[in-house]
């Protein structure tokens, strides 16, 4: 089910507020909007199956209004600006104590960490490193990424599993943000060994583009056919994938004595 409300919990109806196909409040004269609205709504959903009555970690507060449907939810929520934690040359370490959480969260983070590749890549597998080690054996995290290999993608240009539009290379824009794309298997290779996937949600599955929503009737058709692609077989073709990993139970137990 769709999340009803773009500025409380799910089920939630607020004055002013539309619960509309795209998840997010009414504004025909703005495709972008709608695309976000959407977007937001299938991140969100998918992320609350895993919150209830858990000890949660938002890490870099990527998206403030999930962070609202989250809270109600679970136990206790706690949250990082990671650009307190992070060093000039880009590695993160957090302050919380290691097996802390229940579940542990990155969206709209990973795409933008450093200010090139060299700090970009250590910014990712730092934070995979840290969120593994705060979360318990058995719990999850969950981070979002950029696709390549999308529909998007094909649509502008995107060939390499790091890359920005312009250039086709990891750089920095005048305001020196990185944007990334990985695919998934890339995302694995720099991730602990202790995370493995449990679950891939595709995200902007078969809009590449925000005006495609303006088109009366096949928009409202590709936005509700958003919600039975981000489970199915072409999941792996979404603009972005939330990526579900949980840590070895036996992760943080000590080796047996002549093992």
């Amino acid at each position: 089910m769709p999340i009803q409300a773009a500025h409380g919990p799910p089920g939630a109806r607020e004055p002013g507020v539309s619960a509309t196909w795209w998840g997010g409040p009414q504004r025909a004269g703005n495709p972008s909007d709608r695309l976000s609205g959407l977007a937001q709504a299938l991140v969100g959903e998918a992320l609350l199956r895993h919150v209830p009555g858990r000890r949660v970690l938002d890490l870099g507060k990527g998206s403030p209004e999930i962070a609202h449907w989250v809270r109600p939810l679970c136990a206790s929520l706690d949250s990082v600006d990671l650009g307190l934690c992070t060093t000039d040359a880009g590695e993160i370490r957090l302050p919380q104590q290691g097996a802390r959480y229940d579940v542990v969260y990155a969206l709209r983070t990973v795409a933008h960490l450093g200010h090139d590749e060299a700090s970009s890549d250590l910014g990712v597998r730092s934070l995979l490193a840290e969120a593994a080690r705060v979360v318990v054996p058995g719990g999850v995290v969950l981070v979002d990424i950029n696709n390549p290999r999308s529909l998007r993608g094909f649509f502008y240009g995107i060939r390499h599993p790091i890359t920005v539009v312009a250039t086709g290379g990891v750089v920095a824009d005048e305001q020196r943000r990185v944007t990334r794309h990985d695919t998934l298997a890339r995302l694995l290779r720099i991730a602990p060994a202790c995370l493995d996937v449990v679950a891939v949600y595709g995200v902007r599955v078969l809009v590449p583009i925000a005006r495609a929503l303006r088109i009366p009737v096949l928009g409202r058709l590709l936005a509700a056919g958003e919600w039975w692609a981000r489970d199915s077989f072409l999941r792996g073709f979404g603009a972005h994938l939330l990526v579900v990993l949980r840590k070895d139970e036996d992760a943080d137990r000590p080796p047996r004595p002549g093992a």
